[in-house]
C-alpha cells in the first residue's frame, strides 16, 4: 500500500506553466536565478490577446527587472510570440518547484515501500533479528 503524499494544488493554468518552465529548462533557455524565478513562480493569469503573464513569486530577490527580462525572452522564444511578465511578491501555492518536489517525494516513498515489501527483504528481516534497513539509504531509480 502506497503512502499518500500531500498534493500541490493544481490548475490547468498551473499545468501549462509547469510544462512551459520544463521546456525552457530542457532547451537551456534559462539558467541560474532566471531558472529559479521560473521554478518558484506561480502563474496567476495569461492573456493571449496582449501577451501579458502575471506571476507570483515568494522571494523579492528573484523578482528583479533583469531576471524578469530574461524570463520574458525565454518564454517568448518557447511561445513564438512576444510576452510581458508582471511579477508580484507574495506567498505561492502551485509552482513548478513544488510540483517537482511532490513528484520526488512520491518516488522516494514508492522506492522505500518497494524495498520494505520485497519478499527477499522480508525474509531476511525475519531470519536476522538485528537486520534493519538503514534510514536514508534507499534511493529511487
Amino acid at each position: 500500500m502506497l503512502t499518500e503524499v500531500p498534493e500541490t494544488p493544481s490548475s490547468p493554468l498551473g499545468d501549462r506553466w509547469h510544462a512551459l518552465v520544463l521546456q525552457m529548462i530542457e532547451r537551456e533557455l534559462v539558467a541560474a536565478l532566471v531558472r529559479e524565478l521560473a521554478m518558484q513562480s506561480e502563474c496567476l493569469a495569461s492573456e493571449a490577446a496582449d501577451g501579458l503573464w502575471r506571476l507570483r513569486v515568494e522571494r523579492n530577490t528573484l523578482a528583479s527587472d533583469a531576471n524578469r527580462g530574461k524570463l520574458e525572452a525565454a518564454l517568448a522564444e518557447v511561445l513564438g510570440q512576444p510576452v510581458r511578465l508582471a511579477l508580484e511578491v507574495a506567498p505561492t501555492q502551485d509552482t513548478p518547484a513544488r510540483r517537482e518536489a511532490a513528484k520526488r517525494a512520491l518516488r522516494q516513498r514508492q522506492a522505500e515501500e518497494a524495498i520494505q515489501n520485497d519478499p527477499l527483504v522480508v525474509t531476511l528481516m525475519q531470519q536476522f533479528s538485528t537486520a534493519r534497513i538503514v534510514p536514508g539509504s534507499i534511493r529511487p531509480v
